[in-house]
């Protein structure tokens, strides 16, 4: 038997939150390209079907060629909650029902905070953020009506620390954060699962001007924003992760019985959490006396 098959006698009597299928359905947003399509190639290479969304889903025929009706190419905004519904009934009236879905579909401008236009900083948000809740909450029915479903939340390791110029970025995915572990603590008691992804650097187009927008900025912040703009760009088609090695990980943990409710992936991405960990343990240690002084003064 392959990890994380498992099997009760509860699946004589259908769909069973005990009972994860060898050939599972999936739903992925932002597939085009990166991460998502390293991980629909994965997910199908692993016998799955998968629904490949992206706002114009016109680049997937090659998939289909091979795969052939195991791919189904929606058109999928994530911005707006009625396609996001839409997307989701669509998947699940193809497959018959819905197991994983991915919220990977993300987009980035570098900017100090300052000098990001509302509307990149409101893009940002709806795009990394908000899609993430509209997706979600879409396929919240669905799962619950099953007893059984997995949603892999991909977030960025990032959103742990905050850098220079990416304060929108990063402000996102540490929504999607706490979104996504409140929903954890909601959901598993209905037979549900929740995994949240925070990848490290990968080797993906995400660097490139095709993905990530330089905003001009101000010259007072050359020092850390412009930093950052330079490293980012040398950077680019360096990056330690392999986005293959990645999505065969995400792949194994959807077949998981009890799945990780967080992931960190990369050695970059795990030396940047165990510090990011220290460095907030320390922060709160010099101040605990500072903190603890708000309380009443214990009686007697």
């Amino acid at each position: 038997m392959r990890q994380g098959l498992v099997i009760t006698e509860q699946f004589l009597n259908g769909y069973s939150s005990d009972w994860i299928v060898m050939s599972q359905a999936w739903m992925i947003t932002g597939s085009s390209r990166g991460l998502g399509r390293r991980l629909a190639e994965a997910a199908l290479a692993a016998d799955h079907r998968v629904a490949v969304t992206a706002r114009r889903p016109d680049g997937f025929s090659d998939l289909e060629r091979v795969y052939g009706e195991r791919v189904l190419p929606v058109t999928l905004d994530v911005t707006d909650p009625a396609a996001a519904a839409r997307a989701v009934e669509r998947t699940t009236e193809a497959f018959g029902r819905l197991d994983v879905v991915v919220n990977n579909a993300g987009q980035a401008d570098l900017g100090s905070v300052e000098d990001t236009p509302p509307e990149s900083f409101a893009a940002q948000i709806a795009t990394n953020f908000w899609g993430v809740v509209h997706v979600t909450r879409a396929a919240l029915p669905i799962l619950r009506r099953q007893g059984a479903g997995h949603i892999i939340q991909i977030s960025s390791l990032g959103s742990r620390m905050g850098t220079p110029g990416l304060g929108a970025y990063q402000a996102a995915k540490a929504a999607v954060n706490t979104f996504s572990l409140s929903l954890a603590k909601e959901i598993r008691p209905l037979g549900l699962k929740v995994t949240l992804v925070e990848p490290g650097d990968l080797r993906t187009d995400i660097l490139g001007s095709d993905s990530m927008t330089v905003l001009p900025r101000t010259e007072a912040y050359e020092e850390a924003v412009g930093a950052v703009a330079a490293r980012l760009a040398q950077h680019h088609g360096k990056q330690p992760g392999d986005p293959r090695r990645a999505a065969s990980v995400i792949v194994e943990v959807a077949r998981m019985a009890e799945p990780p409710e967080r992931l960190v992936l990369g050695s970059d991405a795990l030396s940047f959490a165990e510090a990011a960990t220290r460095e907030l343990a320390a922060s709160d240690a010099r101040w605990r006396d500072l903190s603890a002084s708000v309380d009443f003064p214990v009686d007697g």
